[in-house]
């Protein structure tokens, strides 16, 4: 076994025997090595904001580009899949770090994504966009965008407490329940052409749904919220691997679709005051530790919701093993990711992706999100 990778394995035992000792009323040990290893974390994530406001922003357009060295293109702005990680980024920031300056760039870019992917032109209601300024009503928009911003809506309300990110955060859960939902056999579609369905937006959905109905008490929350669950229960969930596929006929299983039901099942038991959904959630919680691997490989675009939502996880149950996940990563990301200038456009594992927001954006967002969450025998949900 390599140097690095007895590091690594003796993060995960160091942090599991936190967390054994805690639940066991040991005195949690000494926190000034995590504390400085987080603030490390913190520090990496807020000067990569700031080469992300120096490199991808465009002061002539307004927004951020989606390739930096590319403003001449049709369409350089960046995408929402490219903005969401910069909106988490941003979340888990003030997360950590409350201060108002940080809360106030979170504000800032939130009112602003809110207006500028927002098209209320969309039939038979209006919906979040891939691209911002998108307003024709026969524009195909995906159900999934509305899935990412209404999920970081939520967070942006649990980071600020202002309700008005909630009203956003509705407004997606609609579109995705009310134009996504097929009311003939059920599911969620992808894309507004309805060419296939696919767990993605089912997921945020069910996540979204959650968290209004925790917060807003509207009992219509939790009825789609259930009825998104029996469908995927009865045609979405894989037997054999015991997590939810794709869909009916793609057996593929997505780690971030699982960060995401996971995460909804734990706080809809809390919510419920129902067991079996918190075993229900550990179920799924250790299949997934079964099918992905301590060192995600696939994406840090994708791989990072699935961190981010198992961190929360963590925080409900106490189960550290999640924390020591987001602790390996966010390790491997520092050590790894950095271009020659700095720039975080590597994977986990150092190979170069490509010089785009997104993938800057998605490993901030893991820096950001490793440092926000307390150590076990710390932790409060």
């Amino acid at each position: 076994m390599g140097g690095k990778a007895v590091l690594l394995a003796a993060l995960v035992a160091a942090v599991t025997l936190a967390g054994a000792s805690a639940a066991a009323g040991a005195s949690p040990p000494a926190k000034t090595a995590q504390q400085a290893s987080r603030d490390t974390l913190l520090a990496a994530a807020q000067a990569g904001l700031g080469d992300v406001r120096r490199h991808w922003w465009s002061s002539k357009l307004g927004w951020y580009l989606d390739t930096a060295d590319r403003p001449d293109l049709h369409m350089p702005l960046a995408r929402l899949w490219s903005a969401f990680p910069l909106f988490e980024t941003l979340v888990a920031v003030a997360t950590a770090d409350p201060t108002p300056a940080n809360k106030a760039a979170l504000r800032q870019f939130a009112d602003k994504a809110a207006a500028l992917y927002w098209n209320p032109n969309l039939v038979p209601v209006g919906g979040y966009e891939w691209y911002p300024g998108l307003r024709s009503k026969i524009s195909t928009a995906y159900f999934d965008d509305s899935g990412w911003w209404g999920l970081s809506f939520v967070d942006a309300y649990r980071a600020t407490g202002d309700a008005k990110y909630l009203a956003y955060a509705h407004r997606a859960f609609v579109f995705i329940v009310g134009a996504g939902w097929d009311k003939r056999s059920g599911g969620v579609w992808w894309e507004t052409e309805h060419r296939h369905k696919t767990a993605e937006p089912l997921a945020a959905a069910v996540l979204i749904g959650t968290w209004l109905y925790k917060v807003r008490h509207k009992a219509w929350y939790l009825q789609q919220v259930n009825k998104l669950l029996r469908w995927a229960d009865a045609h979405s969930f894989n037997k054999a691997r015991g997590l939810y596929q794709r869909n009916a006929s793609d057996p593929t299983v997505m780690d971030y679709v699982q960060g995401l039901m996971i995460a909804a099942h734990e706080e809809l038991c809390l919510v419920r005051h129902d067991q079996s959904l918190c075993a229900k959630a550990k179920q799924l919680a250790n299949a997934a530790a079964r099918a992905f691997p301590q060192q995600l490989n696939w994406s840090p675009s994708y791989d990072v919701v699935y961190v981010r939502w198992m961190l929360d996880y963590y925080k409900l149950s106490g189960d550290a093993r999640w924390y020591a996940l987001a602790q390996v990563n966010a390790q491997r990301a520092l050590a790894n990711s950095r271009d020659s200038r700095g720039y975080y456009v590597r994977d986990w594992n150092g190979r170069y992706i490509a010089d785009t927001l997104q993938h800057q954006a998605a490993n901030l967002e893991l820096l950001a999100w490793a440092a926000a969450v307390p150590p076990p025998g710390t932790v409060r949900s």
